[in-house]
């Protein structure tokens, strides 16, 4: 039911999810984790690390494809596990889809053969499964869209009826025997407005609330074709629903956490950016606050997860503050299943461990009954539904728990854009607390290449949680120093913590073969500079150092800094630009490409940026401010592309004419020969 839809260096510093008041507990529960891990409370988690996993379905085996997984632990420590079973295809609705169970006992070990609990004949379908449990009553929900015969997403009608053969409708199964059998019921008049058209049920996992209330997401589509999120909530355990107001538009699926203060926040995917959009609702989930992006989580337009640490810890406890989050961490394709861990409600997100790096799709997260976490994920990406179990061990889970062990991480990037032989220059670190507490003052040193002069400590005040402070240190690199990486040591001392790490960054020497200051701002649609004229400076290298200092909040497909092409030919070109407002070079001829690199975020922020692609006989590399973000050993500039004929700022031109036209802000171009 889906629409169609590296980093820079961190330096840490540490030593050493549960509700506000969790609501009532049953008779019968999982221990609370931070009893059976109390050890946690003081710093890095002493257990041994643990990743066990276990295919529960794979495709062409009883049916054409198994996707979309939902997972959640029953009181009792039961895992209720659901997807999509499809049968004829690998499509969403409509089609033959059916929703299928399975249990376990044993903390995710071993399951119960898969049972169907929504099948229907006649073209019906039913597919998309989220799961909700009420931890009072110990009712397991399993909500999912109907789809009538040829009915799915984009080809709803608007209306309501629970009688409509034209509209999805949102239905769900639910079990009071711990998910052996279950009974159906419909609620799309309750939930759905009757303006709107498709509507689903965002798939994985909703919540409880420590009021009590039950949480589960939608997505949906008003008549204009923009999809929105909206909550549909229970405060009488789900004998009643009603639904919020929307938030978006530019939303899809969406997921939502109870953060520590008793907030909910709402985290979805989006086609309007490579990271996720993030709001807050103050009332349970009724209103939300409008989207914003959160860019540290990266993303190519994927279902996601997002979970509380530990359900039973109370606000006054660290732990309540930490969550999980899990996806496909790229920009570009679904690969790189990731899992990330954040000390403070979602501020920040400092520790992440792969799971997967190959093709992955859909996940989500659960906290199993003895304080590990289960993990159902698509892997394959399509080829298999497959269940993981790890420890935050195995994470790597390091929060701090007071303020005199604070987690701080510096950043590093020349506050010019680059740093030149000869210049003086301003190297920037920026520290940001990624504890929940507010850090203690304490000192950040910057040790400077050997040679060079040095630089003074600078006081890093007391920074509030999730917040950021910039230190700036002067730099000149002594004049006839070769282009190429110097390390640069930046060591942080706050409270009883001392640490220090080595950040390495791009020192440009060498001559000139191109200069020129534009500082002019482009359209995005009929804009650019000619530079044709300085390709006969440029195109015979083969080593050296370009680079393009520009600003923008724009983020079409593909925006071009600089290019040089062959006008004549397909595809022969070598260029940088921002993709999605994503740094990207490639150099490719008749399609071929002999160097491509991508960024990992989107520097369309409305700041000034600088990339630099240097290339050396080691290979080619990506720098942003000064930071490498990519590379390949493969060395390609100007010259190893044959046949470039012409040369622009703000565009690309090839035998179909020209594309990729950039609209923002290009300062200064240059090109430096190697020395």
């Amino acid at each position: 039911m889906k629409t169609t839809r590296t980093a820079p260096l961190l330096l840490l510093l540490a030593l050493g999810a549960g509700l506000l008041a969790a609501p009532p507990a049953p008779a019968a529960g999982p221990p609370s984790h931070s009893e059976a891990t109390a050890s946690r409370e003081h710093g890095r988690t002493a257990e041994e690390p643990l990743f066990e996993s276990t295919v529960l379905a794979t495709a062409g085996q009883g049916a054409h494809t198994y996707r979309i997984p939902a997972l959640d632990t029953l009181p009792d420590g039961t895992l209720v596990a659901a997807y999509d079973r499809r049968n004829d295809s690998s499509a969403d609705l409509p089609g033959n889809l059916d929703v299928m169970v399975r249990r376990s006992t044993d903390n995710g070990r071993t399951w119960t053969a898969p049972q169907a609990i929504a099948d229907y004949d006649g073209g019906i379908g039913a597919g998309d499964p989220s799961i909700v449990v009420d931890r009072v009553t110990g009712r397991v929900f399993v909500f999912y869209a109907y789809g009538p015969a040829g009915i799915g997403f984009f080809n709803s009608a608007a209306g309501n009826a629970d009688d409509a053969t034209d509209s999805l409708h949102a239905d769900y199964a639910y079990s009071d025997d711990g998910g052996v059998t279950w009974t159906t019921r419909r609620i799309t008049r309750a939930v759905k407005d009757p303006a709107w058209k498709g509507m689903f049920a965002s798939s994985g996992t909703g919540i409880q609330l420590s009021t009590g209330r039950l949480v589960q997401q939608y997505a949906f589509r008003k008549a204009d074709g923009s999809i929105w999120a909206v909550s549909a909530y229970s405060d009488d355990h789900g004998g009643t629903w009603k639904r919020g107001n929307p938030v978006g538009p530019l939303m899809d699926e969406n997921k939502t956490v109870e953060l520590a203060d008793g907030r909910v926040m709402l985290n979805s995917r989006t086609s309007s950016a490579r990271t996720r959009l993030v709001a807050y609702s103050t009332d349970g989930g009724v209103t939300y606050s409008a989207p914003v992006p959160d860019d540290e989580l990266i993303d190519p337009t994927n279902n996601a997860a997002i979970l509380r640490y530990d359900a039973t810890a109370g606000a006054e406890r660290p732990q309540s503050h930490w969550l999980l989050f899990s996806n496909t961490a790229s920009t570009t394709t679904r690969h790189r299943l990731t899992v990330r861990m954040s000390c403070n409600d979602g501020l920040t997100w400092p520790t992440s461990k792969v799971v997967e790096a190959g093709g992955s799709a859909y996940s989500t997260l659960t906290r199993l009954a003895d304080g590990t976490f289960g993990l159902l994920y698509e892997s394959g990406p399509y080829q298999r539904i497959t269940f993981a179990r790890f420890n935050a061990s195995w994470l790597g889970a390091d929060c701090p728990t007071d303020q005199s062990a604070p987690k701080l991480a510096a950043q590093t990037s020349v506050l010019d854009g680059l740093l030149t032989a000869g210049t003086p220059n301003t190297v920037e670190v920026r520290v940001t607390n990624h504890g929940h507490l507010t850090s203690v003052p304490g000192t950040a040193t910057l040790a400077t290449p050997s040679g060079w002069p040095g630089a003074a400590a600078q006081q890093i005040p007391a920074i509030a949680p999730g917040a950021t402070v910039a230190l700036r240190f002067p730099v000149t690199p002594p004049a006839g120093t070769a282009s190429g990486e110097q390390d640069f040591t930046v060591a942080l001392q706050s409270g009883a913590a001392t640490t220090s790490t080595t950040a390495r960054m791009l020192v440009v020497g060498g001559g000139k073969a191109l200069d020129t200051t534009l500082a002019k701002d482009f359209d995005g649609t009929t804009s650019y500079t000619d530079l044709t004229g300085s390709l006969p400076d440029v195109a015979p290298l083969t080593r050296g150092v370009l680079t393009v200092r520009f600003r923008t909040t724009k983020t079409p497909v593909a925006g071009t800094l600089l290019s040089a092409s062959d006008t004549a030919a397909p595809s022969t070109n070598v260029t940088l630009s921002l993709n999605g407002g994503v740094p990207h070079f490639e150099a490719r001829a008749g399609g071929v490409y002999s160097a491509r690199l991508d960024g990992t975020r989107s520097l369309a922020d409305g700041l000034d940026h600088t990339l630099a692609v240097a290339v050396t006989d080691a290979g080619t590399t990506l720098y942003a401010d000064g930071v490498r973000i990519a590379s390949t050993t493969t060395p390609s500039l100007f010259g190893q592309t044959q046949g470039l004929n012409g040369m622009w700022a703000g565009r690309n031109v090839d035998s179909g004419g020209p594309q990729w036209l950039y609209g923002g802000r290009i300062e200064r171009i240059t090109v430096h020969r190697a020395n």
